[in-house]
Order: structure tokens, then sequence, then C-alpha cells
């Protein structure tokens, strides 16, 4: 099967489509790229032949571009839908929000292109699984929990509305913190900086603009109540935000700089997010899966490989990938069971993550559980085993580091 990549481009006007050509000449022989001038003509030409991605203009007449991308998204789940438009008003904003997975503005330079497309083709590497590929594409946003929903939209009408009511709101669920932070981070802002502490995000949004996306783009989806014996939503935050503290903790330890503390934090607070796609777009395949797996006494990620087809940190890291979210995070996610398969071999987010991971039933009352041998080897590779001990009286709370 030939390796090579299915892109379709999509615009109105003839002298960007001519642009892209002519910018995008240098990927001919990586990928096969075909130009509609039109919504009408992208469908018929989706009819004809498959496509990996389609990046297409917003307002084009006969068919708006969040039209065709909705279409796209029903008909055609596999594809990855990305918008490349100069629209800034909010109201088209807010119309595109929910099929696009990455939003880029016009004009584009071409490097931002091919890396763009480059790097949500390379996905497929990690998630290879047609069923799941098409399950995850398709999703527009991660359940939130009802009570955490209702209670931000109340404070979002309330006169006295803050960004750190907001925030901390919005902190105690991991489908919320996953979609605000993939909105401040993409083009559709146009926020220049990285972010990655949620109450920056709700400042550089706004109130308004959260408000907007909850009621009119209707970005958070609740988690509807199913009756999975094995699974907690709120176990799976606690562990979560646990995680991301102490990675945190284990980072600064090592004084690294602020921006890989920072990846640590949001790595470890989104490590199990594939859980919840599991949990909730395969509610009793899963249960069974977790029922399995604690009878036999086998790795979860390994019950999953073999019941489902992926793991959850396998589909964690194709759907935020497909969003956007930055390469360590990535990394962190797919290889946070399997840290000895990274091509990185120095401290990084994914040390963090995984000693934190390891270390997670540690506190100032408990014992410490055995950390896995495959663990105990990439630290040993790293040359790091001697720092474990140190690491270990982070997460229990007994050093001076803090978060």
């Amino acid at each position: 099967m030939s390796d090579r990549k299915r892109i379709l481009f999509v615009d109105d006007e003839a002298r960007i489509l001519e642009g892209l050509r002519r910018m995008l000449r240098v990927m001919r022989s990586q990928w096969d790229m075909m130009f509609a001038g039109s919504a009408a003509e992208a469908l018929q030409e989706l009819e004809t032949r498959p496509y990996d991605v389609i990046v297409s203009d917003m307002r084009m007449p006969g068919m708006h571009g969040a039209d065709l991308l909705e279409s796209v998204k029903r008909k055609y789940p596999r594809m990855v839908r990305i918008a490349l438009s100069g629209q800034t008003s909010k109201e088209e904003v807010l119309r595109t929000v929910g099929p696009v997975h990455q939003y880029l503005p016009k004009p584009c330079d071409a490097d931002t292109l091919k890396a763009t497309i480059t790097r949500v083709c390379s996905f497929r590497e990690i998630l290879v699984n047609p069923r799941l590929q098409g399950l995850i594409t398709q999703l527009e946003s991660l359940p939130c929990i009802s009570s955490f929903y209702t209670e931000l939209i109340e404070e979002l009408h309330s006169d006295d509305a803050s960004v750190q009511k907001v925030s901390g709101i919005i902190s105690q669920d991991i489908g919320m913190t996953v979609k605000v932070l993939q909105m401040v981070n993409s083009a559709f802002f146009g926020v220049r900086q990285h972010v990655q502490s949620l109450a920056q995000a709700v400042t550089l949004l706004g109130l308004e603009t959260i408000r907007s996306l909850a009621l009119t783009a209707k970005i958070f989806s609740c988690f509807e109540p199913v009756s999975l014996q094995n699974f907690s939503i709120h176990s799976l935050w606690q562990h979560c935000v646990e995680i991301g503290e102490h990675a945190k903790r284990i980072a600064r330890l090592e004084e690294v700089d602020d921006l890989i503390a920072d990846h640590a934090l949001l790595s470890g607070m989104l490590h199990d997010v594939g859980k919840l796609i599991f949990a909730t777009q395969l509610p009793e395949e899963y249960d069974r899966t977790l029922a399995a797996a604690r009878e036999q006494r086998v790795p979860l990620f390994e019950m999953e490989r073999e019941r489902i087809g992926a793991t959850h940190a396998e589909v964690g890291a194709y759907l935020l990938g497909l969003w956007g979210f930055k390469e360590p995070i990535i990394e962190t996610l797919v290889y946070h069971h399997t840290p000895q398969a990274s091509p990185y071999k120095v401290f990084s987010v994914l040390t963090a993550v995984c000693t934190a991971n390891q270390l997670s039933l540690a506190n100032s009352a408990s014992p410490m559980p055995t950390p896995e041998k495959s663990y105990i080897e990439y630290l040993e590779e790293l040359h790091l085993s001697d720092r474990l001990p140190f690491w270990r009286e982070v997460c229990r709370g007994k050093s001076p580091v803090s978060c």
C-alpha cells in the first residue's frame, strides 16, 4: 500500500488555489493533492476516492465551509478537518469550532501549512485501528460532568462572574479543561503565546467568549451516567490532577526550565484522557475490559490492546494530536506506560509523568509500591536511577519544592 497521503484543498478563489499549488509543489512526492473550487466540487470529489485530510476555506458561496466540514465529518469520519480562513468575526468562529480539528489563519506560510498537515497525518502511526480512528476523529469535545457544567453556566450567568471562579469550576473537570486549552492555543482566537495554565486560558479568552463557547457553540457536552461498575470519572480526574502536580514537582526538582515544568503539569493532568474516551464512547466494552484486567491481574493497557485494539495512551494521544496539542504532551501520552520505547533518552516531561504515575500511591501514610521493572530499566538507561528516592519524597510531599 502506498504511504502517500491524499489532501483535498477547498477555496472558491482561484488565485488562492493556484497559490496553494505553487506553495506545495515540493510536497508532490509525498502527497496526492486535489484542489476544489467549491464545497459542491469537494463533495463530488470525495465520492470518487478516499482522502486523509481536507483543508477548507470558510466563507464560500453556496455552502459555508463549516457546513462542508460537518458533512465530511458525518460521511468520512476518519478524515482530518482543517480550516484555512481569514475570517475574524466571533459569529464565524463560533460556527466553525465544532467540526474543525485545527484552524490556520490566512495568509498561512508554506512551512506552517506543510508542518501542520504532515503532523496530523503522522498520528495514524500512533493509532492504526481504523474503527477507533473514525470514532475519535468525529469527536468535537469530551464529555464533562453535568454538575460542573450546571455550576459553570450558573456562574457565567451571575452578575459577579469572575475569571477565578470560572477557571476553578473548569479545573475540576477533564473534558472542559481539555477543550478550553485546545481553544486558547488554536489560531481561532489569535493568542500568540502558548498557554498552559487554565486560569491564564480563561483570562485570555475572556468570560464573554467562554460564555459564547459554552452556550452558543456548545463545546461542552455532558457525561451521561451509564452503568459502569469499574469506572469512576471523579476518581479518574482526581488521579490525573495528582499526577500533574507530582510531575511538576519532580520537574522542578530537576531544575528544568519553566516550560518543561508546565508541560509536566498539563501532561500529567491529561495522561489518562484516553480512559475517558473509552468509557464514554465504548462504555460496555470498556467496562468488560476493566473487569478482565482486574480479574486476570494484567496491566490495563495490555488488556485494552487485546480487547479493544488500542490502548488509552494511544487514543488519548491521537485525539490531542488532532486538536493541536504540543509534542511533549503527545509524546508523554503515547509512552507513559512504555517509556523505554520513547526515542528520547534524557530527562523529559515523559520522565516526570511516568515517575509520578509509578509513585501515585505514595503519600506520607502509606508505603510505596514497587515500580514496574520496565520503568526501572528506563531510568537505568537514562542514568537516573539514583534520583528515584528524591522523586519519591517529592511525591510524598516531604520536599520543600512546590507547584
